[in-house]
């Protein structure tokens, strides 16, 4: 057997000392044990019987009250005041009267006695000499009650009641109610009908003033509760007397004990029981030979900690008096212990020192054994030790900075990358968050540190999880996927289109230690894609445009040239026929018809003119000017406001008359008559461009179309003559003057369209 397995990680020194003091104090402390453990079993003995003979008589002064009060007020009930219920004459009236009187003079325990018929009225009251006047007007509610619970009651039983005496000339303190309690005697016929009930009343102060003086010892609570656990007394709650009332139900034996407490203090025997909340119960029923009562118990519950005390005492001056004992045995084991250990501490701070890199120390052991010996080997040893720490050290330096150079070089590489590089552990919790990360998707290194990363960039989309799914298993099967296209949320909501990179890495044995993560952002990738195949539809539309547009323009002009030699012999031949105007309407179609040509040329390039210097605010006034009659026409007010003095804009004058025009134009068609149409001309909020704004009082424009309405062949008009080149016109128009055009407003607000230009542009 390994002694040394019997300590904890401690010294030689302390284990020497722990021994010395063992072989000490263990027969010491085994003595004092064995007494200590028999002498608090008495003590612990003798509160428990003092607590039991305490309960034995609190119940015995109980029971002789009790029986007393219950002898008293059956006197009364059945030879005095029963009678008088059988139509007695006035005369046995006072005669009863003045017996209750009598008696209530002579048994002090009562306080006031009341004869109260089946409808809850008061027939008789009397009371005790030094309690007030006599009244037999006493409150109508206690009287119901009286008959109410004495209707009740089981017949042959009699009631106790704890209550509280207000009115009826009763004196109490202040506002304060009378704590009493009422012993209820129900008088009834053969036939077992209620014909009243005779009501003795005690003050609760003198009935239970025996219960009150409570063993000093043992300070605790006393209770008196009936056969369903309500409380007659309880000394803690004797200062609320209405809280013990009969009809408070929620303050009972239950609330104040577990259910098997309160089972064994019902259940009508003595005993004494242990709560689990560290309290000491003994418990003792009522003996009342002959009375009609119901059964009743006396129960005190102590704290554990009064019960001990006596026991704790003793403990605290045993201790006392072991404690200079143990200290001069634990001082002569530690000298001891220090004396023996001496050289071995000497070797122990050697070996320390030459661990931290100093020279060999100079060991002075003359024990003349082996120890002496040790310290001569440990020199020797130390020597050889040195010399090749020397050699490793200077190694280790020489790999530790070829170690530092390839650690900056990819510390490097990882902070300037622009992709997002994240190490994950086996948790997919992240480990490394580089800086490309932190631009692509806005959250800081240490935001990002420890979070999961599906949480933390999982998107929110029906697929996520067999996306997740997919990854998974590509994983188990390859280690790798790469170039996974997919997309990635940002913090501030926007999902990104990135293209994913996640390979298992294990560590030097082969397990799986975690996993990188690259992300690269494909958003530009995708717009330029997507910016390429826009721009290849316009052309082949513009290409298809122009054609169109040349094709109808042979035959156009045609038609316009007879029209004009129709319209001439119609004037020669016939002046009023109806062929003049219908040659007007097939002239409007004509030019209708050329008006689409012309749009058509100008969203292909055609017709704009040369760019130079152009004043927005002169334009727009040249184009209200034209516009004025149409809009007055269709009953729409036409509000111009332009800032004069603006600088001018590098653009093709024609191409913003165009512009202008069908903007207006537009605005007209989607205001109903009797509405308003505002173009403005001002300087942006930021003053490096001039804005053109056309705001109209119409349907608007839905969020989901807003883009679209710039499209070639795409309109809202529906069957009312819309070609859908309009805005695509003004947007290409736009752009190649270096400008914007926007749609603002939702439906049902109107439609306001935007156009910024450029000052700048005249620089170049």
């Amino acid at each position: 057997m390994n002694l040394n397995k019997l300590f904890p990680r401690l010294t030689i020194r302390a284990k020497l000392a722990i021994a010395f003091a063992l072989l000490a104090v263990v027969p010491l402390a085994a003595v004092v044990a064995v007494t200590t453990g028999v002498t608090t079993g008495h003590l612990h003995a003798g509160a428990r019987a003092a607590l039991r003979h305490e309960v034995e008589r609190s119940r015995a002064q109980m029971e002789r009250s009790l029986a007393q009060l219950e002898s008293d007020v059956a006197y009364l009930a059945y030879a005095v005041l029963g009678p008088l219920l059988d139509g007695a004459p006035a005369a046995d009236w006072r005669s009863a009267a003045r017996l209750a009187s009598s008696f209530l003079a002579a048994e002090r325990t009562l306080f006031r006695v009341q004869l109260v018929d089946a409808d809850g009225r008061v027939l008789l009251a009397r009371r005790a000499p030094d309690g007030g006047a006599a009244s037999a007007e006493q409150p109508e509610a206690e009287a119901v009650y009286y008959a109410w619970r004495a209707q009740s009651a089981e017949r042959g039983r009699h009631l106790l009641l704890p209550v509280e005496l207000r009115g009826g000339g009763v004196e109490s303190d202040g506002a304060r109610p009378i704590p009493a309690v009422a012993v209820l005697i129900p008088l009834r016929t053969r036939e077992g009908e209620l014909r009243g009930v005779v009501v003795g009343e005690a003050r609760a102060a003198e009935l239970f003033a025996h219960l009150d003086l409570a063993s000093p010892t043992l300070p605790g609570v006393t209770g008196l509760v009936d056969a369903t656990g309500l409380y007659l007394y309880h000394s803690a709650r004797k200062r609320d007397w209405s809280s013990l009332l009969a009809s408070n139900t929620e303050v009972s034996l239950r609330r104040d004990f577990p259910a098997a407490v309160v089972a064994q203090v019902l259940s009508g025997r003595a005993g004494t029981s242990r709560t689990s909340d560290a309290r000491l119960v003994s418990f003792v029923p009522l003996s009342l030979p002959g009375s009609a009562i119901g059964p009743l118990t006396l129960y005190r519950a102590v704290p554990l900690a009064a019960v001990a005390a006596p026991a704790r005492r003793y403990l605290e001056s045993t201790a006392l008096m072991s404690l200079p004992l143990m200290v001069l045995v634990l001082g002569l084991a530690v000298v001891a212990g220090h004396q023996f250990t001496q050289p071995i501490y000497q070797l122990r701070q050697a070996a320390r020192r030459l661990a931290r890199g100093g020279a060999p120390p100079a060991l002075d052991v003359a024990t003349n054994d082996e120890l002496e010996d040790l310290a001569a080997d440990f020199t020797a040893m130390a020597t050889s030790l040195v010399s090749h720490r020397r050699r490793l050290e200077e190694l280790l330096a020489e790999r530790s900075r070829a170690l530092q150079h390839k650690h900056a070089e990819l510390a490097d590489i990882l902070a300037h990358s622009a992709d997002a590089i994240v190490g994950l552990g086996l948790d997919r919790r992240v480990r490394v968050w580089n800086g490309g990360a932190e631009r692509l998707f806005g959250y800081r290194a240490d935001e990002a540190t420890g979070r999961d990363i599906q949480e933390l960039l999982g998107p929110r989309t029906a697929g996520a999880e067999r996306e997740a799914a997919f990854l998974e298993r590509e994983l188990a099967e390859r280690g790798e996927v790469v170039n996974y296209q997919t997309s990635r949320l940002a913090r501030d909501g926007r999902l990104l289109p990135v293209s994913l990179t996640q390979t298992l890495i294990r560590g030097g044995d082969g397990r799986p230690v975690g996993y990188s993560l690259i992300l690269r952002d494909t958003g530009a990738q995708a717009r330029l894609e997507a910016q390429m195949r826009r721009s290849e539809r316009l052309a082949a539309v513009s290409v298809m445009a122009a054609g169109l547009a040349h094709e109808l323009n042979n035959p156009l002009a045609v038609i316009s040239n007879r029209l004009e030699c129709m319209e001439r012999d119609a004037r020669e031949r016939c002046g009023d026929c109806f062929l003049e105007r219908d040659l007007d309407v097939l002239r409007e179609h004509t030019a209708r018809l050329g008006a689409l040509t012309a749009d058509l040329l100008r969203f292909a390039g055609d017709g704009a003119g040369e760019p130079g210097p152009v004043d927005v605010a002169e334009v727009a006034t040249r184009v209200v000017g034209l516009l004025e009659r149409t809009f007055a026409a269709r009953h729409i007010r036409l509000e111009f406001c332009a800032t004069r003095g603006l600088a001018p804009v590098f653009a093709s004058g024609g191409g913003l008359e165009t512009v202008c025009m069908n903007l207006l134009l537009n605005a007209a068609e989607a205001t109903p008559a009797g509405g308003c149409v505002t173009i403005e001309v001002r300087p942006s909020a930021q003053g490096d461009s001039v804005e053109l704004r056309v705001a109209d009082s119409g349907p608007g424009v839905a969020p989901e179309l807003r883009e679209r309405v710039f499209e070639a062949f795409f309109t809202t008009k529906g069957g009312r003559g819309g070609t859908g080149l309009g805005l695509a016109v003004c947007r290409s128009v736009i752009e190649r003057c270096g400008g914007r055009i926007w749609v603002e407003g939702g439906a049902g607000e109107g439609a306001r369209f935007v156009v910024s230009l450029p000052f700048t542009w005249l620089e170049g």
